[in-house]
């Protein structure tokens, strides 16, 4: 048996697609099968509108995201994708908090509730364009006043929708999970996957081994 294997990404290929997101969870999630990425964010207004549903939010900025990025390249060859994740209780969005007291305030109304997370994505290859928005239920079991101030305390909030990270400490927060597990870290995999290659935008895929060398 051997034990403490070293595995690593082979790197030596072409993209396969262009990613039109600073996230680094999206890129590790995307870069875990193999997929080699040519990295482009944009900046974009997310604010939401007056009024707007958290559906339309999130479908309007992954669209506005993806059309900025083939706006600055042109009409590049390889497919882009943007995406946007939002944290939605009870028809409102909860977005990255400002600071701590956001995050705790955040945190105590998930407690012991099932909210939903949202992903809206767009893909534009050549002048085929696909979208999809899949949503994930997620429930928090009841937390006390100890175990916020511990997460508080370790930071992992940061950066994070909803003030958490399913996949990290969050995760023994949450007690039900119904769809995607990797739509609550930041992208839908299966479901991108399945519409990148319904378009035939990833010729290379899947690359030897999943990219994977021993």
């Amino acid at each position: 048996m051997i034990v403490g294997a070293i595995y690593s990404r082979a790197v030596h290929r072409n993209p396969d697609l262009i990613l039109a997101s600073a996230s680094p969870r999206r890129r590790e999630l995307l870069e875990s099968v193999g997929l080699v990425l040519t990295v482009e964010p944009v900046d974009i207004d997310e604010a939401a509108r007056d009024g707007e549903p958290v559906r339309v939010y999130a479908a309007r900025v992954a669209a506005e995201k993806c059309d900025a990025a083939v706006l600055r390249l042109g009409t590049p060859a390889l497919a882009v994708l943007a995406a946007d994740t939002v944290v939605s209780l009870a028809g409102e969005i909860l977005g990255k908090p400002d600071g701590e007291a956001q995050a705790a305030a955040m945190l105590q109304r998930l407690a012991g509730h099932r909210h939903e997370v949202l992903t809206a994505y767009r893909i534009r290859y050549g002048e085929r364009v696909l979208e999809r928005l899949v949503g994930t239920y997620v429930t928090f079991r009841s937390l006390d006043g100890k175990e916020v101030a511990a997460y508080l305390a370790s930071g992992e909030w940061r950066g994070k929708a909803g003030a958490y990270a399913i996949q990290g400490i969050a995760g023994s927060f949450v007690n039900d999970v119904r769809g995607s597990f990797t739509n609550v870290v930041g992208l839908p995999l299966a479901e991108v996957l399945a519409d990148l290659r319904a378009l035939e935008a990833l010729s290379g895929y899947p690359p030897p081994a999943f990219g994977v060398a021993p």
